[in-house]
């Protein structure tokens, strides 16, 4: 984000993110010019866990992957979206459980221990209701999915006392009620309540009725939207211009259940140290190297219990990120084991962006570029973009290989006793530029396996 008193985490950067490009199959270039809606069902199937059924050239895929976890797959043209993830741990993606097949005249659909799924034949509609039922979510009735091209929008019933609560990095108040946003990573120095979209993108929301909760969450790195109720007053939406359908919906019934459940889903945090816990000094900026250790010393002498001192970019050469400053911080390495001696732990900065400095000795840029690890233009020319070091390149993270050789560039830093990093900049944050971040045509490859 752009500097001023920043603090802020990006800690989805990498993990939800923005798909400034994604390379587009034949079949979605062919559906750009077509309309697909699912208005009745023409055929449907039992699956091992589930229900799979047709509507015109639209295929839906409803399975479970535990008694409270339902996953929604729709493809417009016959054919699923690509079973991949990047949020998803590949152990929930492709859990199941048996379920208990229920049909009738009017719809087709089955039960597990704790819901039932019913998808209706004509009109086309899909309902998922617990034991009680109490409806988790239901289609709006006279809105089915639609595709236009390769965008696609999905539109639920919404009772007037139903709330939603989520979305991530959002301002505005905490029930997302009567509110609309989009999802696209954007650095956005200076937001107000109004301003949308900011940081992080987490298409994932709680819905909360009668003391039943639920979590819906769509696996989609493309731009998407979220409407609840500006469209429609007794309905909510939620869309995006391109990539996959891919639905999870996550029964509680308690809240806390429900984020259990996300967190079986997509991962649990790590335990974090013990030091972390305590109290951390931070702004942007402290240099040089004396007013370290001026703040340090004065942290001990009020008796402050402070565990942790952060520093900003200006400890680096030039803003160049995996640099110190021989000037502002001639001991560097020995200010950091000063102050760990002191039980002060040091987190520096490092912006996720790399100068673009050929021939000049900087390692980072040259291990880069010898790797071949940075996105593109179109014609396959490398991005260029300003940020704080000026002009710059940037790291392509959907690639295993550079993921593993940025994870390289921090061994210094540990070795010289640094505690922990603080990665900033990566919506990716660009400079100059009315849309603060990369145009949507650069070229991210995505080189592995189930990895679109």
């Amino acid at each position: 984000m752009f500097k001023a008193g920043r603090f802020t985490f990006a800690v989805f950067g990498v993990l939800f993110l923005a798909a400034t490009s994604q390379a587009k199959s034949a079949a979605e270039a062919q559906q750009k010019q077509s309309f697909v809606r699912l208005d009745r069902v023409t055929a449907s199937r039992p699956t091992s866990n589930g229900i799979e059924v047709r509507s015109g050239t639209a295929i839906m895929q409803v399975t479970a992957l535990r008694d409270d976890v339902v996953r929604v797959r729709v493809g417009p043209a016959g054919q699923l979206p690509e079973d991949a993830s990047w949020a998803v741990l590949p152990s929930s993606r492709t859990s199941t459980v048996s379920v208990t097949l229920e049909s009738s005249s009017n719809a087709v659909g089955f039960k597990t221990a704790k819901l039932h799924v019913a998808i209706r034949k004509d009109p086309f509609g899909i309902s998922i209701t617990d034991l009680a039922g109490h409806v988790i979510v239901e289609d709006l009735p006279g809105r089915p999915i639609e595709y236009h091209g390769a965008s696609f929008r999905v539109y639920m019933k919404s009772p007037a006392d139903e709330h939603y609560f989520g979305l991530g990095d959002k301002p505005g108040p905490l029930d997302r009620r009567n509110e609309a946003f989009t999802d696209w990573n954007t650095d956005a120095f200076g937001w107000q309540e109004s301003t949308d979209p900011i940081y992080k993108s987490v298409p994932y929301f709680i819905t909360f009725r009668k003391g039943v909760a639920a979590g819906i969450f769509l696996d989609n790195t493309w731009r998407a939207s979220f409407d609840f109720n500006k469209e429609y007053r007794d309905g909510y939406s939620f869309g995006s211009e391109g990539g996959p359908l891919d639905l999870y919906i996550l029964y509680g019934p308690e809240p806390k259940t429900v984020v259990e459940t996300w967190a079986w889903l997509t991962g649990t945090t790590p335990m974090p140290p013990l030091w972390s816990f305590g109290y951390q000094q931070s702004r942007y900026s402290y240099y040089p190297e004396a007013e370290v250790r001026r703040i340090a010393d004065r942290l001990r002498s009020e008796r402050i219990p402070a565990d942790v001192i952060w520093l900003d970019i200006d400890y680096q050469l030039k803003n160049r990120p995996f640099t110190v400053d021989p000037e502002r911080f001639p001991h560097f390495d020995q200010m950091i084991k000063d102050l760990r001696a002191e039980h002060i732990r040091t987190v520096v900065i490092t912006d996720l962006h790399i100068a673009d400095l050929p021939n000049a000795g900087y390692k980072p840029y040259d291990e880069g570029i010898a790797g071949d690890h940075f996105v593109k233009n179109p014609d396959g020319s490398m991005y260029v973009g300003v940020v704080w070091p000026g002009k710059s390149v940037f790291p392509d993270f959907t690639r295993k290989a550079s993921r593993e050789w940025w994870g390289t560039l921090y061994s210094d830093f540990v070795s010289k006793g640094i505690a922990g990093f603080w990665n900033d900049m990566n919506e990716p944050a660009i400079f100059l530029v009315p849309s603060k971040t990369m145009p949507d045509d650069v070229q991210h490859r995505i080189d592995a396996p189930g990895d679109s």
